[in-house]
């Protein structure tokens, strides 16, 4: 069954079919949560379910259900962190998960300075390189999601490519 009558049997209250959405994003929503909040990625995952079961209803089908619920694990870890006060926390653990690039770098220690050039980037090119690069969506998706322009991703994503290789070049060179 398609991702679309899922979510309108679940908005009907039908268990299954939502048990059935949860199931075809586990794997993602789990490394999500692990790599936000190691001591506590059970607990969200959990906090995320609940909040998304609990608001089903009201899913306007403007995006993907994963895309959606993983909305809601962010705002989750947020407001745990928060309340935590581990906002920083996050914030470095989201610039550790964020992959280098698909090609293998000669330097296993170029990986570091990349994940330590993006935890330097303004939060809005932060976000946007977090979701590219890390949650794999394309442009037009990041662009529904955080309800901006496609020409504003691609504009964010250039000036923060940009801004990683001014910060990475520099300790590239010392280390030559």
């Amino acid at each position: 069954m398609d991702e679309e009558k899922l979510i309108k049997l679940a908005q009907k209250g039908d268990i299954d079919a939502f048990t059935t959405l949860l199931y075809s994003c586990e794997k993602r929503l789990k490394n999500t949560a692990f790599a936000l909040c190691p001591e506590e990625d059970e607990d969200l995952l959990q906090e995320t379910y609940l909040a998304a079961f609990k608001s089903i209803r009201r899913f306007r089908g403007n995006s993907s259900f994963y895309t959606w619920i993983y909305r809601i694990m962010l705002n989750r870890a947020y407001k745990k962190f928060k309340k935590n006060r581990y906002k920083r926390m996050l914030i470095k653990r989201i610039g550790q998960i964020i992959p280098a690039d698909n090609v293998s770098p000669p330097d296993p220690d170029i990986k570091e300075v990349v994940r330590a050039g993006v935890l330097n980037l303004p939060l809005h090119y932060k976000e946007v390189i977090t979701l590219y690069y890390f949650e794999e969506m394309t442009v037009e998706e990041i662009a529904r999601y955080l309800n901006i322009n496609t020409g504003t991703v691609k504009s964010r994503l250039f000036t923060a490519r940009t801004l990683l290789k001014k910060l990475i070049e520099p300790k590239e060179q010392k280390r030559d």
